[in-house]
């Protein structure tokens, strides 16, 4: 099975998804079709045991979801979600969330938006280099993080340190992400990669009993908080539905699609938007 957003690469009980969806490494519908498909096959696999994601491009893990894709089912010219209360995202991410093997995000680089919001919810652990960004930007474009990037971010940080992330939209580095408690660790370029094939190696060792008996107890010990969380993945469709009808959110779309997702811009998204901001304010001022 092939893929056109990302490769596979699997050496024994261990499969590599690499992320390679240039210019940026856009989180594109075509990508979530994508990773829906593989995580299907998933369910099935006796063979694989760890599923590590890495990417081929160096400066981005997942840049964001891709607006113009979005923009298109904002303005209802291809079909959303036929439920009201989740949405595709958060789909994927939950039925990613169910598979039985492990889930290792290692992250290089950028990681921004529905990608972050996918890494968040959907891998069992997130390693990042030191130097890495990660970065929620949907206040500043007058709607929330709704693919599951507010409710988990929110479990993961607690809720006064996730309003921090998701309010100011600012790039946060691999460091500030482990303090904050998002990541596992934060560790030196050249550290990750060894540090990885070392743990790696421990849990192939672990038969998939254990690993089931492990996720037995966690399943169990956070059974309570099911109905909690689906309401917060409502209430986060109910936020982009609020945001969808406000004076920011198209507008915004509209104006980031104008200056293009080019790899300039991307780099440093926080600023990019800011000067979009500035740049409306202006004209609205006219």
């Amino acid at each position: 099975m092939s893929f056109s957003t990302f490769t596979l690469q699997q050496d024994g009980a261990l499969l590599r998804v690499t992320f390679n969806n240039p210019p940026v490494n856009l989180m594109s519908f075509r990508m979530i079709q994508d990773l829906f498909a593989l995580g299907g096959r998933l369910h099935a696999d006796r063979d694989v045991k760890v599923v590590l994601f890495d990417s081929a491009d160096p400066d981005f893990f997942i840049a964001h979801v891709d607006i113009s894709d979005l923009s298109k089912e904002v303005q209802g010219e291809v079909a959303g979600s036929k439920y009201p209360d989740i949405n595709g995202l958060q789909a994927l991410t939950l039925s990613w969330k169910a598979l039985p093997q492990v889930k290792i995000a290692k992250i290089d680089g950028r990681l921004r938006g529905g990608g972050l919001e996918f890494v968040l919810g959907a891998m069992d652990m997130r390693f990042a280099t030191e130097g890495s960004k990660l970065c929620f930007p949907e206040a500043s474009a007058g709607f929330l993080a709704c693919g599951g990037g507010t409710t988990f971010l929110s479990l993961a940080a607690g809720p006064a340190r996730a309003l921090e992330v998701l309010l100011s939209a600012r790039d946060f580095s691999g460091v500030e992400a482990e303090r904050y408690g998002f990541i596992n660790r934060a560790l030196p370029s050249a550290q990750i990669d060894d540090y990885l094939q070392d743990l790696i190696g421990r849990l192939l060792a672990r038969s998939r009993d254990v690993v089931a008996m492990h996720r037995a107890v966690q399943a169990k010990l956070f059974a309570g908080i099911i109905e909690p969380l689906f309401g917060a993945l409502a209430a986060e469709c109910d936020g982009l539905r609020l945001g969808e009808a406000g004076p920011d959110m198209l507008p915004g779309m509209k104006a980031m699609l104008a200056v293009g997702q080019t790899r300039e811009n991307e780099l440093d998204l926080p600023a990019t938007m800011a000067r979009i901001a500035a740049a409306g304010g202006e004209r609205g001022s006219d």
